[in-house]
């Protein structure tokens, strides 16, 4: 570095780089930059009652960036997240008392480290919540993954590139099992902020690139006539209470020789989740049609349908295509 170039307080940031380190048992991290053909930067943070209590870092790189992800970690400790999100390369120049034009880029290596390592602790803490979530139906007696595995094994042997549509995102159960089975799938939900859990979930397995998450009213949806080869839900059903609106769509989205796949709780399974619900001061409603009235409507359709049943769930394999599925 040029000292005439830089701020006093840059130099000083360069000299004696404030909080150089590694968190051992982080809460998030992150690395950003690249090796091979310049600066790059690994980057830890800790967060507790949504405050920034420590950001530790080791830079690979030329001098602005070492005194820039300096100022950084100096910046951000002690403040809340939403402050710490809302912090952009151009405070660090600020707080620098400016950089050369050709170094401003260094000043985005300790802001991207920062905001992908907190972005890492949001997967985290959000996989957290999810597995607590899932543990806890499992001791009440509905294992959730054992469900959705029982119920992707019902998929026909089809080729991977079989378009398949999942009606109600959830927390993206049923989508990531999908995934884990090497399908790609559209899966729709009306609630944005189920989506966002649900993206969060299939980041951490690092399976988001086989899930299309779309914001939609399963009644009323904006695909194709007989866009999907197969359409598969679980646990939605009870919670649209125009079932005969969602039927007719699922028929109109569907191939004439798709199967659909339709899972929702038996009386077993309300009753362990109005019981886990209850324990949590909240009611689980049941809306529109029980599993008697939804076959015999696909069979008056010209359908054929297989019943299944499991500790928790009732499951409808159903094939458009009567005479083509024998």
């Amino acid at each position: 570095m040029v000292e005439s170039e830089y701020s006093k307080k840059t130099m000083e940031h360069f000299s004696n780089p404030k909080n150089v380190g590694e968190i051992k048992d982080a809460d998030g991290k992150a690395t950003v930059g690249d090796p091979t053909c310049g600066d790059f930067i690994q980057v830890w943070i800790k967060v507790n009652d949504d405050v920034i209590t420590d950001y530790k870092y080791k830079v690979f790189g030329c001098g602005a960036a070492i005194a820039t992800t300096s100022a950084v970690s100096e910046m951000v400790i002690g403040k809340s997240f939403m402050d710490a999100r809302n912090l952009t390369d151009d405070h660090v120049v600020s707080y620098l008392g400016g950089l050369p034009e050709g170094k401003k880029h260094c000043s985005l290596l300790g802001i991207m480290g920062l905001h992908t390592a907190m972005a890492d602790y949001v997967v985290r803490e959000n996989h957290k919540k999810f597995k607590q979530r899932l543990d806890l139906f499992k001791t009440a007696g509905y294992d959730i993954m054992s469900e959705r595995e029982f119920l992707v094994n019902k998929i026909p042997s089809l080729p991977r590139d079989y378009k398949i549509l999942e009606i109600g995102t959830g927390k993206g159960h049923l989508a990531i099992t999908l995934a884990r089975h090497g399908f790609s799938c559209v899966s729709i939900d009306k609630s944005a902020d189920e989506q966002y859990y649900a993206k969060l979930n299939a980041i951490y397995y690092k399976l988001d690139n086989k899930i299309d998450l779309q914001a939609q009213d399963a009644t009323n949806t904006s695909f194709q006539d007989s866009e999907f080869d197969c359409i598969i839900s679980s646990t939605a059903l009870h919670h649209i209470p125009d079932t005969e609106s969602l039927l007719n769509e699922i028929v109109r989205i569907s191939r004439n020789d798709a199967t659909i796949l339709l899972s929702d709780f038996n009386t077993n399974g309300q009753k362990i989740v109005a019981g886990v619900h209850a324990d949590e001061g909240n009611e689980h409603h049941i809306y529109g049609w029980d599993v008697d009235r939804i076959e015999k409507w696909f069979k008056k359709m010209g359908s054929r349908v297989t019943v299944y049943n499991t500790e928790c769930m009732w499951i409808l394999e159903i094939n458009k295509n009567k005479e083509k599925s024998r």
